[in-house]
């Protein structure tokens, strides 16, 4: 198995607001560099996701500290259920079916959208008890995810879930139009990508292969700028592999195998960010540098590897008294 998170399970993006505000010392000397070398890239196709508000982070480590590493996925839950604030039935419909790209691989788990009359479940900031175990709002806060069962930590009236624009940027998808452009659109990767964060998946660019030909400052101050305008702490966290060990280190204790245990980046992951070729060392020729599959610079369906992922964390056992257990987690 080629996939890193099949070793750990963990957090995808942090905020300077969980540790010290002295944790990075920017060198004004590196940023000016790579500003430079931005240059005329390419835009992406649009907000680079996984921004997390700062205040649900807080909240999202208050009580469930990572011990060495147990992962995230939800090991003694087999329906998660999924709930909606703002945006409508027909955007409902396209988020569910998208979602359950993961799903319709077989195992334990399943999402339940709808109650037991065929209604979306629906929750709202005013909430005293969880409606569900994901929370989906579409704030003007970009697109994100909580990681797998941390969600549980957060406030009833908390989203666990966003998706900026979508009941407007979506409607032309409703019902079923543009169908086959909508299998190849950004914001359908974006939605697998999301869920595979509440499931417990983390980037595949923290792959040592990857990060070598990454022009990291160059990244950096890309995520600094807009339409992202992240702290240096978030986007080196959420894109340096070391330092995202050491934080995680800090923040959970020392992990109990290496960050990522695979020597070849999975190209065809939805969990891999897309980036501009310039971005890259190597170029248009980088094993960091998604593989699209439709003609696309992102992939549109779950990789070998992200399926393996799943089925390894989330697939049926049966029992010697023919029930089904939940899977331990699975190590190579």
């Amino acid at each position: 198995m080629t996939k890193h998170n099949m070793s750990v399970l963990a957090v995808t993006v942090m905020t300077i607001f969980l540790f010290s505000p002295n944790a990075i010392t920017a060198d004004n000397r590196d940023i000016k560099s790579a500003s430079q070398q931005l240059g005329p890239a390419s835009p992406l196709p649009n907000k680079t996701p996984d921004s997390i508000p700062p205040k649900l982070f807080q909240k999202m480590f208050q009580s469930h500290k990572l011990v060495g590493s147990p992962g995230l996925a939800w090991k003694k839950q087999r329906v998660i259920t999924v709930a909606f604030y703002g945006g409508s039935d027909d955007l409902y419909q396209l988020i569910e079916q998208t979602a359950s790209e993961w799903t319709a691989l077989g195992g334990q788990l399943s999402f339940s959208f709808k109650d037991n009359a065929g209604a979306y479940h629906r929750w709202t900031p005013d909430d005293k008890s969880p409606v569900a175990n994901i929370r989906i709002a579409f704030d003007n806060t970009g697109y994100w995810s909580l990681l797998g069962v941390l969600a549980k930590n957060v406030d009833p009236g908390d989203p666990t879930m966003n998706f900026e624009g979508f009941p407007v940027d979506l409607k032309k998808y409703f019902r079923g139009q543009n169908a086959a452009e909508w299998r190849i659109s950004y914001e359908h990767t974006t939605i697998i990508h999301e869920f595979g964060h509440a499931i417990g998946l983390s980037h595949e660019h923290f792959n040592p292969q990857c990060q070598k030909d990454l022009k990291m400052d160059t990244i950096i101050t890309y995520l600094m700028g807009p339409p992202n305008n992240w702290s240096q702490e978030q986007a080196r966290f959420n894109m340096d592999a070391q330092y995202y060990a050491e934080i995680l280190a800090k923040q959970a204790g020392p992990l109990e195998s290496k960050l990522i245990n695979s020597s070849t980046t999975d190209q065809s992951s939805v969990m891999l960010y897309v980036f501009p070729v310039n971005f890259y060392k190597s170029g248009g020729a980088s094993v960091c540098k998604p593989i699209g599959d439709h003609g696309q610079d992102w992939p549109t369906t779950l990789s070998e590897g992200d399926k393996q992922f799943y089925l390894a964390n989330y697939r049926v056992i049966a029992s010697p008294f023919g029930a089904s257990n939940p899977t331990k987690r699975i190590k190579k």
